[in-house]
């Protein structure tokens, strides 16, 4: 399965014409190498890409020779081979826009991994997963449409698999221990480190890379409650995303976009501060300097975010108050309250429609 049927390999040169990559996966390159302002212009060498690029929000695509070349930048910058590893343990569902929200949304694991695989390619155009069935396996097998350098390969297929594991967990709710994966590369002297990522043994010199799991585990039901309103909600929070400018100086609204680009409260001021590529205290010195904090703003967009969850859905205050982070629907109807003088249910009946 997949949008691509074609199997061979381009040159660098002619994919760097015809694929183009959202900026976002660069920013998760410059955020596991944790790198700050006065830096981010070394992950970008060679390349002819502006550092703004890396700014939160901005909508910028690259292609798939500077997206390599920001690789084997990241490499020499790193001085790690194990890069990949680490790289792909950071591509959680979350980290693919709009195609991991239907990943964690799906209603079973085949779902999620045909989710995966058939938007792919709008994400990341230069590869492409196909999925078969037989011998009660469903095999997921990485086709790649470009053919870089060997270690940046070698990157691409640490990450295919790291992906792939993280899908089927998000959906099953616990470590993978019942997948055979093999890597077309030869084993790396850091091999013994695989097991640090991997919840299963790794085999390696394969033909192709692939990720397979039984079919009976194929059909396991996602975990999560509620998915139907989780869907809902994430397309609430998308649109509210996509309103706002592709790309801003202002650092609240960097931080705007940050928040909705993931579960609200699952980020801290630490975790927005890195992605933004300065210290906590920088970040809190430009929000200052436009009269406003971090906690003002995860306010201000938590009530924005119960309103719409209100108005906009069937949801019940309970999931709504999961949703947005509170552990307790106490809790969240006292600060309604405060948002905006009266009760959820009263502000569900009151308003108008």
């Amino acid at each position: 399965m997949g949008l691509f049927s074609d199997n061979r390999p381009m040159s660098l040169s002619d994919a760097g014409k015809e694929l183009l990559v959202p900026g976002s996966y660069t920013r998760i390159v410059a955020r596991e190498l944790g790198l700050q302002e006065r830096s981010l212009s070394r992950l970008l060498r060679g390349t002819d890409l502006p550092v703004s690029i890396l700014r939160p929000g901005d909508g910028t695509h690259v292609t798939a020779v500077q997206q390599m070349r920001v690789l084997e930048n990241a490499l020499h910058i790193a001085k790690a081979p194990e890069f990949g590893l680490r790289l792909g343990r950071r591509l959680q569902p979350a980290s693919h826009g709009p195609m991991g929200y239907l990943v964690l949304s799906s209603p079973d694991v085949i779902s999620a991994l045909e989710a995966f695989a058939n938007f792919l390619p709008l994400r990341l155009p230069f590869s492409r997963v196909n999925i078969t069935q037989e011998n009660g396996w469903l095999t997921c097998t990485l086709v790649l449409k470009i053919d870089p350098e060997f270690e940046v390969k070698r990157i691409l297929q640490e990450c295919f698999a790291l992906m792939l594991q993280a899908v089927v967990e998000s959906v099953m709710g616990r470590h993978l221990t019942e997948a055979k994966i093999g890597l077309q590369h030869p084993e790396p002297d850091y091999g013994p480190l695989y097991g640090d990522y991997f919840h299963v043994p790794v085999t390696f010199s394969r033909d192709n890379s692939t990720f397979e799991i039984p079919l009976t585990l194929a059909r396991e039901a996602n975990i999560a409650g509620h998915s139907d309103s989780y869907a809902v909600a994430q397309d609430l929070c998308l649109g509210l995303l996509q309103k706002m400018p592709a790309a801003t100086l202002a650092t609240s609204d960097q931080v705007r976009r940050l928040l909705l680009s993931s579960p609200i409260g699952s980020l801290t001021a630490d975790d927005v501060a890195r992605a933004m590529f300065v210290t906590k205290r920088t970040l809190q010195r430009r929000l200052d300097a436009e009269a406003t904090s971090y906690r003002e703003i995860t306010e201000t967009l938590t009530s924005e975010l119960a309103a719409r969850h209100l108005l906009d859905s069937d949801m019940t205050i309970e999931a709504v108050a999961t949703l947005l982070g509170y552990c307790d629907t106490a809790a969240f109807r006292k600060a309604f309250r405060r948002w905006y003088g009266q009760s959820p249910s009263d502000y569900r009946n009151n308003s108008p429609g």
